[in-house]
């Protein structure tokens, strides 16, 4: 936004303005402590009190800009040549060359003219490369902690965390595949939701959906949304594992307990039971973001959506906890065991133009649970 970049660079400005300050306000009194001491002004840099230099040009790394190390640096050497100058034109002072010829010779030079000189450059030095990297570091960072955050609302925190380090650029893009596509929904929601109060609606829906998430980050599935009562989970995107319809049909059979277990715990302090739907289909759909930078969705779309929601619809007609396609189950590499499934009648499905072969699950066999092997 405008008004961020306008802030900073009034920022930049501030800081550039205090570091010039103190930097002429350290030369101006290391030429006048040199004055006052009766020293030939070319001999200033050798004050220890000019070393105060290297505390400001430390403080100027801390500010994570490494340009202003430098600029620091070029500053108080150039203002201490022009001090240098401006004082030897004031008084009788022996001239360089001549204390160069009289005393010191080129050792002199090179101690009280080109060594400090140098060591403020490689202070200087040294600190850009330090600062760089820092920044470089803490830019990474924060860059990395934002992708977590905006995957988090997607993915499991581990997928999440390994996508951020690659740049999620598989994910904020667009893609043809194959995955496994879960829908779940409350069963005689709109009932319960009228013996409720707003408040109590609100923490229903919340803990619903905090016990349904946990085993599909559990398998490492992506939430794709939440629609009132209902859940669309994926099984496939963004990363894709050769075991996907086997994690989708475990976080099914998970989610079937989950319920279960809290159902029981509802019994028991005198609220209604809870029972879900589940429909399941794999097949192809479009993964990625739809959208704009101000409503940005990463969602999969296409015929597989569709049918596993209508799949989970048929779970009341059938009066089952998971309706499947033969589609997923042959993806899922598990069997049609009739101990398991029980084989349907071919369904014609709204907005599908050929019915589908399906299958109900028969609850209470834990046999049905399938390795990831």
């Amino acid at each position: 936004p405008k008004s961020a970049r306008t802030q900073g660079w009034r920022g930049t400005w501030v800081v550039t303005i205090f570091v010039t300050f103190d930097i002429v306000i350290l030369v101006v009194e290391v030429i006048l402590l040199g004055k006052e001491m009766n020293l030939p002004p070319v001999l200033t840099f050798a004050l220890p009190v000019s070393s105060l230099v290297f505390v400001l040009l430390i403080h100027a790394s801390m500010r994570y800009r490494p340009w202003l190390v430098v600029y620091g640096a070029i500053l108080f050497i150039a203002m201490m040549q022009i001090g240098v100058f401006i004082a030897s034109m004031d008084g009788e002072y022996p001239s360089r060359d001549d204390l160069m010829k009289e005393h010191f010779g080129v050792g002199g030079f090179m101690h009280y003219e080109a060594f400090p000189v140098m060591l403020v450059g490689l202070c200087a030095i040294f600190l850009y490369v330090i600062g760089n990297r820092t920044r470089n570091l803490l830019l990474a960072s924060i860059e990395h902690g934002q992708q977590v955050s905006r995957l988090s609302r997607y993915f499991s925190p581990k997928l999440a965390d390994e996508l951020a380090a690659s740049r999620g650029k598989s994910v904020f893009g667009g893609t043809r595949q194959s995955v496994s596509v879960i829908f779940v929904d409350i069963r005689n929601f709109s009932n319960l939701a009228e013996t409720m109060e707003p408040y109590e609606l609100s923490e229903f829906l919340s803990e619903f959906r905090r016990r349904m998430v946990e085993p599909v980050f559990t398998e490492g599935g992506t939430v794709d949304k939440f629609i009132g009562d209902a859940l669309m989970v994926v099984f496939g995107t963004p990363k894709q594992r050769r075991d996907d319809a086997v994690r989708a049909l475990n976080c099914a059979l998970e989610m079937i307990d989950t319920i279960e277990a809290w159902s029981s715990e509802r019994s028991q302090r005198g609220e209604a039971p809870l029972s879900i739907g589940i429909g399941i289909h794999y097949g192809e759909v479009f993964a990625g973001n739809i959208g704009n930078d101000r409503l940005l969705e990463y969602t999969v779309i296409g015929d597989t959506v569709n049918i596993a929601e209508r799949l989970e619809k048929l779970t009341r007609k059938f009066d089952t906890p998971i309706i499947v396609s033969e589609a997923f189950l042959s993806a899922a590499r598990t069997t049609n065991d009739s101990d398991v499934w029980e084989r349907l009648p071919y369904q014609n499905l709204p907005g599908h133009s050929q019915p589908i072969d399906v299958y109900r699950y028969k609850s209470g066999d834990p046999s049905v649970r399938v390795n990831e092997s």
